[in-house]
């Protein structure tokens, strides 16, 4: 089975990941249920997940620095801090690309989670390598932030799979089109 690379994302109306300081409490709105994104089915799906080290800091310092959120599931870290040890993931400093790809096909066949940040989507759009983009539009405007796509991302063609609207967010697949732009 050739691998798939998926981004698995959720951003502002207004295009942002996170608040200028990395907070991304306003994916969690208090004021309606949590509606089912089908995260747990998403999840099930993988074999192997690829992350930046400024979103590797965050999960282990700030998100779940008792425990780490993606025990047993093997994660890839694209950074250049070579000096850490932590025995849940494989630091590469490869450059997010091709290569971390045929590094984790070796060991791994099926879905790859590309969680991002933007600077690691950057690396892997502009190779063309990103099969599905599921993006989530949180029903919040942040008037700045982290974008998810910030300035110089290649002209990228998708072709919409589906969209949906799932209790006020808005569910986007998007897959790889086979022209380049």
């Amino acid at each position: 089975m050739k691998n798939k690379l998926i981004l698995y994302i959720a951003m502002s109306l207004d295009g942002y990941i996170a608040e200028k300081d990395g907070d991304i409490s306003f994916l969690d709105d208090p004021s309606s249920p949590s509606p089912d994104l089908g995260y747990e089915t998403f999840y099930h799906s993988l074999q192997a997940i690829i992350l930046g080290g400024k979103t590797y800091r965050q999960i282990k310092n700030e998100l779940s620095p008792d425990k780490w959120p993606y025990e047993g599931m093997p994660c890839y870290v694209c950074t250049r801090q070579q000096s850490q040890h932590d025995s849940n993931v494989q630091f590469t400093s490869l450059p997010p690309g091709q290569q971390v790809l045929d590094l984790i096909s070796e060991k791994h066949s099926g879905n790859i989670w590309l969680m991002g940040g933007g600077e690691i989507i950057r690396c892997f759009m502009r190779e063309n390598l990103i099969d599905k983009y599921y993006i989530y539009i949180m029903p919040t405007v942040l008037g700045n932030g982290i974008p998810l796509f910030p300035p110089e991302f290649p002209k990228t063609n998708l072709k919409l799979e589906s969209c949906k609207n799932i209790g006020g967010i808005v569910e986007l697949i998007y897959q790889k089109s086979t022209s380049r732009g």
